[in-house]
């Protein structure tokens, strides 16, 4: 099953036959955790690969008594500390979950494993890089350019289920407030037809 769900949420990327994905099955571990779980703490190195099958979470940083959020996983996404992952050293990132969740995890020294000749880990990581390197990039873009107003509904077309996010950690994704993120849900609201 997990190697039909790699499979899945690669294929748009690359088409790796389905023995590739059951190489990977074979090194993880399917965990549930509930929602508020922390899978990686802030200025500790990361230990797994974490894609997210069920559930939503984010990348965190403290500041200024409150916590940044900066990026958002929901299904078929990794949710984890990659640089430090791939670094193995600590990061003052912290990975938490929003909702109950269901996850598939390779420990670091298991996923070293993928880079022997044949299990294609070079593809697998150039392709979490580039992703992951394109949408903070964008993620900029979209600060320096961009209304708030324009970056909420630009994430509700790229992100179908962003509206499960907690306000707070939705707000400081967006660069702005709580109140002034409800004031554009509000605004939103209004006008669509018959202000539903």
């Amino acid at each position: 099953m997990i190697a039909q769900f790699l499979k899945a949420t690669f294929d748009p990327f690359i088409d790796l036959n389905i023995q590739v994905w059951e190489n990977f099955e074979k090194l993880g571990e399917v965990r549930k955790f509930p929602k508020e779980t922390i899978l990686k703490e802030a200025n500790m190195t990361e230990k797994y690969l974490t894609l997210l099958i069920r559930g939503s979470g984010g990348s965190l940083v403290w500041k200024k008594n409150n916590f940044v959020c900066i990026d958002i996983s929901f299904e078929n996404e990794f949710i984890c500390d990659y640089m430090s992952f791939i670094m193995q050293k600590p990061t003052p990132i912290e990975i938490r979950l929003f909702e109950d969740a269901k996850i598939f995890r390779i420990p670091y020294a298991n996923f070293q494993e993928t880079f022997k000749a044949g299990n294609h880990g070079e593809k697998v990581t150039r392709l979490i890089l580039e992703s992951s390197y394109f949408a903070k990039q964008q993620q900029q873009i979209d600060l320096l350019t961009l209304t708030a107003k324009q970056r909420y509904l630009g994430i509700l077309e790229t992100k179908k289920n962003i509206e499960r996010t907690p306000l707070r950690y939705l707000a400081s994704y967006l660069g702005i407030t709580p109140q002034s993120l409800s004031r554009i849900r509000a605004e939103k609201i209004r006008d669509l037809p018959n202000g539903k």
